[in-house]
């Protein structure tokens, strides 16, 4: 079997949907060797891949290649399958023997367009609905984010399958107590902290969160975030300045993907306020270090936080204030058996079995 993929996040994104499109891709290729896939992007980062992967290149024009003219070089390689791992197929006319699928993440835009500029919400619709008609499968990678794409777009439940996400393979590796230590030290951590991962954007809630910290009037909870600067970070630090938080909250914007897993084991639990997520891949993060979690109650948290996770409503100060002091004094937790659906194993396992059934 010949399988191409969409490869611009695989090459180019550091982060969530780059994360998803070199895990699938990665062990898809170690657990089938006998089949061929192929990378399609106009400008690799890298052509140090397995024998049997091949980084797929324009043979004509690069311009609107990704978008328009890839079917071209689709039909060149002789593609079985293509998938587009993040919420897109190109247009155009596709070969008759190519069969497409397509993994959408979520649809956030559409239920919460009030986060999103009026253009980008226009271009996402446009590749959403595109993709949902000329796609022979739908992947969601959760049963939220299926239940959206039949109740906002119509798509017929036979088409859709839920296959989960994992996280990347540096978090389900056992750490030594020497290299934490150590990690712990360099950063200057606390003894004990709640953590929270995400980058600072208005739907992560960070500001609610430090709310909830300062009105706890607990000192002795101490708060470590870790992401990217966005546009409620500098609200943030000024909440913190002006609270006088400075000795309760740490944060972290520039960490290496491979200190994030040590991040994780050196926390004793973690805290997940989002208002809005199609999946939320810090969740298998958090229960691979076995921590305790304590959740925003949305449905697709409802889905998939393992047993024992605390359930509080992020817009009401007070119950995640509640929260965040019942999870400080909580323990390390064990979620292997819960951790077993979401192995990188069984999302390849399921996708090529789509793979397959998608060519009877």
């Amino acid at each position: 079997m010949k399988i191409g993929f969409d490869a611009k996040r695989y090459f180019h994104n550091n982060s969530g949907l780059g994360n998803y499109s070199r895990d699938l891709v990665d062990t898809l290729v170690k657990q089938y060797p006998e089949n061929r896939y192929f990378l399609f992007d106009a400008s690799p980062s890298t052509l140090s891949l397995p024998a049997n992967t091949i980084a797929a290149v324009p043979h004509g024009s690069h311009f609107m290649w990704r978008s328009y003219g890839i079917q071209t070089d689709i039909k060149l390689h002789g593609i079985d399958i293509y998938h587009g791992l993040s919420n897109e197929l190109p247009f155009g006319k596709w070969p008759l023997n190519t069969k497409k699928v397509v993994t959408i993440h979520d649809v956030i835009f559409r239920k919460y367009p009030a986060h999103y500029a009026l253009f980008d919400r226009k271009i996402y619709e446009r590749k959403t609905r595109h993709a949902l008609k000329v796609a022979d499968r739908i992947v969601a990678t959760s049963k939220s984010t299926a239940e959206d794409l039949k109740v906002l777009y119509g798509v017929d439940e036979s088409r859709i399958q839920v296959i989960y996400q994992t996280c990347a393979e540096a978090h389900w590796k056992s750490y030594g107590a020497d290299t934490l230590h150590s990690f712990a030290f360099n950063k200057r951590l606390p003894s004990r902290f709640i953590l929270y991962v995400s980058s600072f954007q208005t739907r992560k809630n960070h500001l609610q969160l430090l709310k909830a910290l300062k009105h706890s009037d607990r000192k002795d909870i101490q708060l470590v975030l870790a992401g990217r600067q966005g546009e409620t970070y500098r609200t943030c630090l000024d909440y913190i300045e002006e609270h006088k938080l400075e000795k309760q909250v740490l944060i972290f914007n520039d960490l290496q993907n491979a200190e994030l897993p040590l991040l994780y084991r050196c926390a004793s639990s973690f805290i997940y306020p989002s208002m809005i997520e199609g999946f939320g891949i810090p969740l298998i993060e958090a229960a691979c270090a076995g921590l305790p979690l304590a959740v925003n109650d949305i449905a697709v948290f409802r889905e998939l936080a393992p047993k024992g996770t605390l359930m509080f409503e992020a817009s009401e100060t007070e119950s995640l204030s509640k929260a965040m002091v019942q999870l400080n004094d909580m323990g390390k937790m064990n979620h292997s058996i819960y951790l077993e659906r979401f192995k990188s194993s069984v999302a390849a396992e399921q996708m090529f079995a789509l793979y397959q059934d998608c060519l009877k």
